[in-house]
């Protein structure tokens, strides 16, 4: 039996979950920003592994995976 934190602490943590654009697999990666984040933000960039994702067509207004 998982300990119930265990399930809690998983779902609390999503940076690995599939992209939000196109569903493939995501790397994380160090943050190559200028800006601060916000108190909560990951600490990692999620990037999308699909080459022809949206997410990775490197426009300003790009969505983010």
């Amino acid at each position: 039996m998982a300990h119930p934190a265990s399930s809690s602490v998983a779902g609390m943590y999503s940076d690995n979950r599939p992209c939000d654009v196109c569903g493939a697999a995501v790397e994380l990666r160090p943050h190559e920003r200028l800006v601060l984040n916000e108190p909560d933000d990951t600490v990692d960039d999620r990037v999308c592994t699909n080459p022809e994702c949206p997410s990775n067509q490197g426009e300003d207004d790009a969505p983010t995976p």
